[in-house]
């Protein structure tokens, strides 16, 4: 499924403070963004009639949210998905008349951290895919994204430069955002000097774990017309199917750009790479977005590491703003929630001192660029 049948939009914004120790339970910031964002809509908290709450690890408390929002009629409820994943569940649910209005909740919890065992406690053995990489040192993402990063770099002539300007530039961004967490300038050489985590990842390349939520509401078009803001229209979606291996796969392992599975988000949208005015690309780690770039064909293939140089380009007032939130690596980990909010803020015009000038239409994506998942934005 990579669209709806009728029209569906984004139309309010919820956020939390952000912080790096927890500061109130996980119903609580649930609540607190969920009620913003509805707010911010216009809309009584009683007409939702629909919830996903997503957590990084165990199970969200929904059913307390629901009910302390005082929602008259739960009809729909779901739990997970990552970024444009959630997105696109809640926009089928409301194409598919299970619900009219549904608030969506990505909490983050930065002081709890859970790993799932790579080992097999009854058999001592390592299964599934990780029995490729684990037995070799190879237990954690990073390790595995410098393994295919330092393989893309290589064959572009994608720089460690490159990456910083990327950094750079995206908290120049966070200090313009009231809501990102990082306020202290970054330059090149705090980049450069940051130590190594597994070359060529380094600190600075890095997401920064965070305890928040963040919210928006999504609705029915006839809905969407009665709100406070100007509607933001979910034209297309697209989910990846690749799973198997998937931190060793390029794009360029899947086709010529843009890569197959992301053909139907133009299609879909009957958009091109040339009518995007914004770019929210996905930063677990910096490499991500310009692999991104690469994978929409918003640039050609090797092309990323150029485009960014300077940091002209990206900026909110350059060619093509990217991340003007910040980013996961400077306004926090969202999991793609701060993407998806941004391109809202944009595309209506209240994005502040980070505003580009009439912004029509933002790709957002989640995740890797091979396995991941992303979107296209309109306020037309």
């Amino acid at each position: 499924m990579t669209t709806t049948n009728t029209r569906v939009a984004i139309v309010g914004c919820g956020y939390t403070e952000l912080t790096r120790e927890p500061t109130a339970s996980i119903a609580d910031l649930a609540v607190e963004a969920c009620s913003a964002a509805t707010a911010d809509a216009g809309l009584d908290l009683a007409s939702l009639d629909g919830i996903n709450l997503q957590m990084h690890h165990g199970d969200p408390p929904t059913a307390e949210v629901a009910r302390r929002l005082g929602f008259d009629t739960l009809r729909w409820s779901a739990d997970g998905g990552l970024g444009i994943v959630a997105l696109g569940r809640a926009a089928t649910a409301i194409d598919n008349g299970e619900a009219r209005s549904i608030v969506v909740c990505k909490i983050m919890e930065s002081g709890n951290p859970v790993s799932t065992p790579l080992i097999d406690p009854e058999t001592g053995r390592v299964a599934g895919r990780n029995q490729f990489d684990v037995p070799y040192g190879l237990g954690y993402t990073m390790q595995r994204i410098g393994l295919t990063s330092r393989r893309w770099m290589n064959r572009y002539g994608i720089t460690a430069e490159h990456l910083g300007w990327l950094c750079v530039t995206q908290r120049e961004h966070a200090m313009l955002n009231p809501n990102a967490f990082f306020k202290e300038p970054l330059t090149m050489d705090d980049y450069l000097s940051s130590r190594w985590i597994a070359d060529p990842v380094r600190l600075l390349d890095c997401d920064r774990p965070v305890n928040g939520a963040w919210a928006y509401v999504i609705t029915s078009e006839d809905i969407a017309k009665t709100t406070t803001h100007d509607p933001v229209f979910v034209l297309s979606w697209v989910d990846s199917p690749i799973e198997m291996l998937e931190f060793y796969l390029l794009e360029e392992d899947l086709g010529p750009a843009p890569s197959p599975w992301l053909r139907p988000l133009y299609a879909e949208s009957g958009l091109t790479p040339d009518d995007l005015d914004v770019w929210m690309l996905y930063d677990g780690f910096s490499f991500f977005p310009l692999q991104w770039m690469e994978a929409l064909n918003l640039v050609p293939r090797g092309g990323s590491g150029p485009y960014v140089e300077g940091g002209t380009r990206i900026r909110f007032d350059g060619e093509h703003p990217t991340n003007t939130h910040g980013g996961q690596l400077s306004e926090g980990r969202l999991h793609g929630a701060g993407h998806i909010l941004e391109a809202v803020q944009q595309l209506r015009g209240t994005a502040g001192l980070r505003q580009r000038d009439g912004a029509q239409n933002a790709v957002v994506t989640t995740a890797f660029s091979t396995t991941g998942a992303a979107a296209i934005l309109s306020r037309i």
